[in-house]
């Protein structure tokens, strides 16, 4: 035989790579099948150093999300069993070559479809999923399997044509994942920031480091360009050193930083996390190939497939495998869809017995746990006298609910739903997402029972000597009014509360993706009200030492004033509307809201949850300045100070934002600094506008920044 196989008999040669390449995907079906079953095993998320399993915060998740969860594992069940055979079958499921192909390359559609279905999902809970199963990995791993079958397919004489097409498309997969944008900035710029960073590092080890990062995240570009060299060439054997590099190069090196690692002795939860990432990624790209030989030798040479093996026809097993797919991504979709906001709450009034067991106990018992915690986690002893003092607080907290519910069923509900709380929030293991789950039951049943309480849930995360971990708060809070709101046909609600545990002063409301209704506390606004009507609005306009902000810190103060004097008693009834209108936009935009052009730009290179803070501020702000009951030029008072003398954050970005789409010109000096000066210059020029025109002028923005028009709620 010839180098390039031309010399072998054009049918026996067909029928023998047809037969080689059906062997290697059977293989690697079995090993692929095992790594992928066996990720289940691979910590869900670390947090402080310890690991989390699936199965552990399974129940916590929402059903679309435990499909996620689970679908790299059941995808490797479903190739464990394509590549199983018996004495009398090459396959229990399919014997045919090219219909196993259909069906694998349907199983990682489907896993890929319901992990991203789980991310949207997720989005809407206590905690989204871990970045590990939500980053965009199709792109990037299908540049290797297309590269590693084209270039193999290009030494077979009648699927030449093939690789050659697997080859080009391999660049095209390439340019999608470095040209896309992704939350609107291109994955190529970030890269070449990357680069210029790497290039400017004072020591040598950092730039080894961020250089092994860095030609991680260009292999793909590497291996489609090299693979272009085979368009027109035969390869000198049926694997050459491309095919295997493009398969095993890029798990080969995230394995290099484990290997780091372990001289490092930094060897823990991490460390094997990223351990079995690299596996897990050679155990899609390597079936994903063979998949894709096979598939393209049965599409190119259908006869010599036929001599290997009867079977399912590839055509019936495209349907069931179509089907199969559509039917999974269906049932996701379905399971993924939030829960309806809005809710129907009646309040009874405030009794003496929950209030004290809410304002008095419930905090009083929080505190001994956290300190109970806070002894565990640092390792000093068993901690006797805080465990007595945390029973003890846990035992006068249920028996004063129990006493102020009365014989009332409905509210004996909540005062067991807080007793579940305070029994399962005893595990210091405890998930974030099953406390969110518990302190949502517990306000379901005040609802129910017509009680006017909410209590808010926080996770702090709090790093220590001994590491990590999360902390979880509960707010009480008094609901005072429920207003219901219809944007179109979908219904939204506010809740009007105070806190009763008193006021921290941090924000005038405040919205969860997580719940039905979004919070506006009542005396927040009050005392926010009371700081406009002192003398030259207090430090509402800035507090700054600086001199050279007493100037535009005197324009602020100067069309405070008569704003304050033609609002007069109606103040806080003002700060209270673009309140309540700027929390209700919060729940409107929800999670998925499309990130403004300007928000990417002004962010480019930074996290996407500064991205999301920012550009979801600045949608609600810009909405606020259209409420009815409160003039447009209040919200831009309450910017000012961010605008002028803030240098972070996500109010001081969203300022200045609003304040350069509104003025039509750049108010910064450099990418993020602001000029002072030109920033009071246009803040005068806005504030003197009438309020039916500064409206007006917030929907433009708002069609510019999120290319729709800004609806307007209706109380339901």
């Amino acid at each position: 035989m010839s180098a390039h196989g031309e010399d072998l008999d054009e049918s026996g040669a067909g029928a023998m790579f047809a037969r080689m390449a059906a062997a290697r995907l059977r293989a690697r079906c079995l090993w692929s099948g095992l790594v992928l079953a066996a990720s289940i095993l691979v910590p869900y998320e670390v947090v402080g150093g310890r690991s989390v399993f699936v199965w552990s915060v399974l129940p916590e998740l929402d059903p679309a999300a435990r499909l996620a969860a689970l679908a790299p594992a059941l995808a490797g069940l479903v190739l464990l069993l394509l590549g199983l055979r018996t004495a009398r079958r090459e396959g229990i499921l399919f014997e045919r070559p090219t219909s196993r192909a259909i069906v694998v390359l349907a199983a990682f559609v489907a896993a890929n479809g319901a992990l991203w279905i789980g991310r949207r999902s997720s989005a809407w809970g206590v905690i989204p999923l871990p970045d590990s199963l939500t980053t965009r990995s199709a792109p990037f791993l299908a540049v290797f399997a297309l590269t590693a079958a084209g270039v193999t397919l290009r030494f077979y004489p009648r699927a030449r044509r093939g690789g050659s097409l697997l080859l080009c498309t391999s660049v095209v997969a390439a340019l999608a994942f470095y040209l896309w944008p992704s939350r609107g900035e291109v994955p190529a710029q970030t890269i070449a920031r990357a680069v210029v960073l790497v290039a400017t590092l004072p020591d040598m080890r950092f730039q080894v480091g961020y250089g092994m990062l860095l030609l991680l995240v260009l292999a793909p570009l590497a291996i489609a360009l090299l693979g272009l060299a085979y368009v027109r060439r035969v390869p000198q054997r049926e694997q050459p050193g491309l095919a295997i590099a493009a398969v095993w190069g890029m798990p080969g090196l995230v394995l290099l930083f484990v290997y780091r690692s372990f001289l490092a002795g930094g060897m823990g939860a991490q460390t094997v996390a990223t351990a079995a990432v690299a596996l897990v990624a050679a155990a899609v790209i390597a079936p994903l190939a063979a998949a894709l030989e096979v598939l393209v030798l049965g599409v190119t040479a259908p006869r010599a497939e036929q001599a290997i093996e009867p079977g399912l026809r590839p055509a019936i097993a495209g349907g069931l495998a179509a089907t199969t797919v559509a039917a999974v991504l269906g049932v996701a979709f379905l399971l993924g869809r939030p829960a309806p906001k809005g809710v129907d709450w009646r309040l009874t009034a405030p009794t003496p017995g929950w209030d004290k067991a809410l304002k008095e106990l419930l905090p009083s018992w929080q505190h001994a746990r956290l300190l109970r915690d806070d002894h565990a986690r640092a390792e000093r002893g068993t901690g006797a006298e805080a465990q007595v003092a945390t029973r003890a607080s846990v035992r006068a907290l249920v028996a004063a609910l129990n006493t102020a519910a009365g014989g009332q069923r409905e509210g004996q509900g909540f005062a067991a739903a807080i007793d579940r709380l305070a029994d399962e929030v005893d595990d210091l293991e405890l998930s974030g997402r099953a406390f969110g789950r518990l302190v949502a039951e517990a306000n379901d049943a005040s609802r129910r029972a017509e009680l006017p309480y909410y209590l808010d849930p926080s996770i702090r995360v709090a790093v220590t000597d001994q590491g990590t971990s999360r902390l979880f708060y509960l707010t009480p809070y008094l609901v005072e009014e429920v207003h219901g709101w219809k944007v179109g046909h979908d219904r939204f609600a506010t809740l009007l509360v105070s806190p009763m545990t008193g006021d921290p002063h941090t924000h005038l409301g405040f919205s969860r993706d997580q719940d039905p209704f979004a919070l506006i506390v009542q005396s927040e606004v009050r005392w926010y009200a009371s700081r406009y009507r002192e003398a030259d609005g207090g430090d509402t306009c800035g507090a700054s030492p600086r001199a050279e902000l007493a100037g535009p810190v005197a324009r602020c103060r100067a069309a405070l004033a008569p704003l304050r004097e033609r609002l007069g008693a109606r103040l806080e009834d003002a700060v209270l509307a673009a309140t309540e209108r700027h929390e209700l936009q919060h729940q409107i935009d929800g999670p998925h809201l499309p990130l403004s052009g300007a928000v990417a730009e002004l962010l480019a290179g930074f996290t996407d949850e500064a991205q999301d803070r920012a550009n979801r501020e600045l949608s609600a702000y810009i909405a606020e300045m259209t409420a009815k009951a409160a003039p447009p030029q209040l919200t831009l008072v309450h910017l000012f100070p961010f605008g002028v003398e803030g240098r972070g954050g996500a109010e001081h970005r969203v300022a200045t934002l609003l304040l350069e789409t509104l003025a039509g010109r750049k108010l910064r000096t450099g990418p993020r600094d602001v000029d002072p000066a030109a920033y009071a210059a246009a803040f005068d020029a806005q504030v003197s506008r009438g309020d039916d025109d500064l409206r007006e002028a917030a929907r433009r923005a708002y069609r510019a920044h999120f290319g729709a028009e800004l609806l307007d709620p209706v109380r339901d």
